[in-house]
């Protein structure tokens, strides 16, 4: 969510020197994770306010040459390709250094002198959106400048930025830390923290004038969808565009102005998070009423998709038809047009889980569904009502409030809590006397009342939605109002004792330490997967469990494996790096039931390399385990996303319960990844399990050095390394261990086949071998490796 500063300081008073960026710090520790400040004037450096003096056709082309006033800056030359540039015409003026994005740039572009067509050009007339000002001054043709009429009396030369009010520090706040707070998605929630954070005074939103009440306006709504309806009906309206300081603040936080009554209604929701719309009233065929659809009804939202009757999905339905999805989005027959004199403002509060299902339903994600999701105090209509009629009063003199009807099923009750003076202080670890603790609660809207050590608290309603409902609710509100980093350290008293006999470790905990122990990054993923990725992982992902209600259309399966979340964060972490390895422990689900598997994905440029060391992680994590019967097996059977040439299976109780393998191109372009070696493996846990007590032997250190050597060899490709290290170690007793030191194919080499590099030591108990004892062995070891595996030494 975005947030203007300067929109803050209409409602709270801030002191004097207080930065952006002091405020992000405090609001952060206080209430809300802040995770930037932009300040919009930067965009809009060296680009001022001007006036066209003269404007004169350039003969034989579409360009027109111009004289402007730019004030401190001088009287320049610019040609101009702008069809609606003419004499008189106030502009924005890009001066030499500005940057702008002309039409088709993908970036900025830096402002220079320049000459066209053998005329000097010393500035850039900008359109709206060479400057990124589409928001607020709409243009009319992708050809034409903006034209800065409402600015007449700003002197030329002014920078645009001050003369718009874009000389703003914006905040981005992270939404998921807005979760549990509804009471902070508007300009006035975030006032409000701040008033209470720095002690500093909050003004009051205005409350609504009396109207006429009637009771034509709203027929009943489904009482568990709606808990309160509100109507009113405007008369004398002028449908025009909003005023250049509402589109202002409205584009400052992301908004575009459409027209006076769609800003109205979005102002109002920005300011004090409580959505409203618009309705055309002459369009509607009263009474309106919040109901669930009906069979074989259908309504065309705003942005042209086409809704039809659900269980999940609610409908706002005049007499004769429905006309918005409740919560979501309005629908275009009954919308404002510039046509309309009369408006039916519809101010509504919905029940918080019928909104979050039909969001998901409809796929219409919408500020207003946002709002409306996160539980709503049924109060704040009455704000968001004040502020309507006050600022429609304040553009429109002449249109008036003729009919009002409010309709509340289930009026927000305010939350209660009880909690003892001493459960705060000892939890806090600060004595608080009983007169900051009120203080920092009364400043945060709470009532107050104090007895014999135990609080009587009433939360305001904007808290009383499902925020605050437990003593420890309170603990945490009178910590964050101290201050966090206000609390004294206080190192804990650590008395060691005798450790006892720690159960085993569950296994995917184990699983997990080994993984990371081998140098892997853990990842978490959603228990679904996308449709591409699903389709890289499995041929037969039509098949598997679907989600009633998918948080996004092309994730409606959940996963059958790890492999398609991994192969999603493969395809997000390659943009950052070359080399990586990533793996994931979690439940899956391959039927109808539930399972636990882990999986990791190694990445780089040598599939060899990397095939050698995805094997070694698989033993180090059978040994490291202490898994019973669990070996690797040339794959015989296909599987989905394996590369047939380049794979193992993962035996245990005379089953295949995973493989190890290369992923295959297929599979890598079905999932986005085109300049990467991707080797993996996945197992299932549930079918693993522990040696029932560790086999442990002593082996007496040898009193007398080993000696090694190496011995290459052309070997078959179909020969695996297993059977190499089996024929070798078992021939002689004086022969303690060989290992893999490496291959090679190519020049020399001949087809099918690679040029082994193994290292063999040896050694003996009572005595150092001599140089002719070793020839001896490795003579002996090649002779084995030719006659059992058809070996040769190269």
């Amino acid at each position: 969510m975005l947030v203007s500063l300067e929109w803050l300081k209409e409602y709270v008073d801030l002191p004097a020197g207080l930065t952006p960026e002091q405020i992000m710090h405090d609001l952060t520790l206080a209430t809300v994770e802040v995770e930037g400040v932009v300040f919009t004037g930067q965009a809009l450096d060296r680009v001022c306010v001007a006036e066209v003096l003269q404007a004169d056709k350039v003969p034989d082309t579409k360009l027109t040459l111009t004289t402007c006033d730019a004030g401190e800056h001088g009287v320049l030359s610019v040609v101009c390709g702008a069809t609606n540039v003419r004499a008189g015409l106030r502009v924005a003026l890009a001066l030499p250094g500005a940057q702008i994005y002309p039409k088709g740039a993908a970036e900025a572009v830096e402002v220079r002198e320049a000459e066209v067509r053998g005329l000097a050009s010393h500035a850039v007339i900008c359109s709206a959106g060479e400057i990124g000002l589409a928001a607020v001054f709409p243009p009319a043709d992708e050809q034409s400048i903006m034209e800065l009429d409402e600015l007449a009396g700003i002197p030329a030369g002014t920078p645009l930025a001050s003369a718009i009010g874009f000389t703003d520090a914006v905040f981005e706040i992270d939404n998921k830390s807005l979760t549990n707070r509804p009471d902070l998605w508007g300009h006035y929630g975030i006032a409000r923290e701040l008033a209470a954070i720095y002690d500093a005074p909050l003004s009051t939103l205005p409350r609504a004038p009396e109207v006429a009440a009637s009771d034509a306006l709203l027929a009943p709504s489904d009482a568990a969808l709606c808990n309160r309806f509100t109507a009113t009906v405007f008369e004398g309206v002028t449908v025009t565009g909003a005023p250049l300081a509402m589109r202002s603040r409205l584009a400052r936080v992301g908004q575009r102005s459409i027209d006076l009554f769609v800003d109205l209604t979005n102002y109002v929701m920005f300011a004090c998070g409580q959505p409203s719309h618009a309705y055309d009233a002459d369009e509607l065929d009263l009474p309106m009423c919040a109901r669930a659809s009906r069979d074989g009804e259908a309504v065309t939202l705003l942005d042209g998709s086409e809704v039809h009757a659900h269980p999940s999905v609610p409908y706002i339905a005049d007499a004769r038809r429905p006309l918005a999805v409740a919560g979501v989005m309005g629908g275009e027959a009954s919308g404002v047009t510039p046509g309309s004199r009369r408006i039916f403002l519809e101010m509504a509060n919905f029940d918080a889980r019928l909104i979050r299902a039909a969001s998901q339903r409809t796929g219409a994600r919408t500020e207003a569904s946002s709002r409306f999701e996160k539980a709503l105090d049924t109060q704040r209509i009455d704000a968001g009502l004040g502020l309507f009629h006050q600022l429609l009063a304040d553009i429109q003199p002449e249109a008036k409030a003729v009919a009002f009807q409010d309709a509340a099923a289930a009026p927000t009750v305010p939350a209660e809590v009880r909690v003892g003076h001493r459960y705060i202080t000892s939890r806090l670890g600060v004595d608080f006397p009983v007169a900051r603790i009120t203080r920092y609660l009364e400043s945060l809207g709470f009532s107050v009342q104090e007895s014999a050590g135990i609080f009587t608290l009433t939360a305001p309603t904007w808290r009383s939605t499902g925020d605050v409902s437990l003593p420890a609710d309170i603990v945490e509100e009178v910590a964050r109002l101290h201050g966090y980093d206000n609390f004294r350290f206080v190192p804990p008293q650590v008395a060691l004792t005798h450790l006892p006999r720690a159960k085993r470790v569950p296994l995917d905990r184990q699983v997990r330490e080994l993984l990371a122990g081998a140098g892997l990054q853990e990842v978490f993923t959603y228990p679904w997967a996308k449709r591409a990725q699903l389709q890289a992982a499995a041929d037969s992902w039509q098949e598997f469990m679907t989600l009633e209600m998918p948080p996004a259309p092309d994730q409606e399966r959940l996963r059958p494996v790890l492999l398609p979340n991994l192969l999603e964060a493969v395809d997000t972490n390659l943009r950052y790096f070359d080399t990586f390895g990533l793996f994931e422990v979690g439940a899956v689900y391959p039927g109808a039931g539930e399972g636990v598997a882990a999986a990791a994905v190694l990445v780089g440029d040598d599939a060899g390399h990397l095939f050698r060391r995805v094997r070694g992680v698989v033993e180090h994590v059978i040994r490291g385990a202490q898994l019973k019967g669990v070996e690797l097996r040339p794959s015989i059977e296909p599987h989905d996303w394996v590369d047939p040439s380049v794979r193992l299976d993962i035996h245990s109780g005379g089953e295949v319960i995973g493989v190890v393998g290369r992923v295959s191109n297929r599979s890598k372009r079905l999932a986005g990844i085109d300049r990467a070696e991707v080797l993996a493996f996945e197992c299932r846990l549930e079918a693993l399990q522990f040696q029932p007590t560790r086999e442990n032997s002593y082996q007496r250190v040898a009193e007398f050095p080993t000696s090694w050597f190496d011995v290459s060899v052309l070997l078959a490709d179909t020969v695996p390394w297993a059977q190499v290290e089996a024929a070798v170690v078992g021939m002689d007793s004086l022969l303690r261990e060989v290992r893999w030191v490496g291959e090679y194919r190519g020049d020399g080499v001949p087809q099918g086949a690679r040029s082994l590099t193994l290292r063999v030591i040896a050694g003996a108990e009572d005595r150092t071998l001599v140089s002719e004892e070793v020839d001896g062995l490795r003579a002996r070891v090649l002779e084995t490796l030719e006659k059992t595996l058809g070996a040769r030494q190269r």
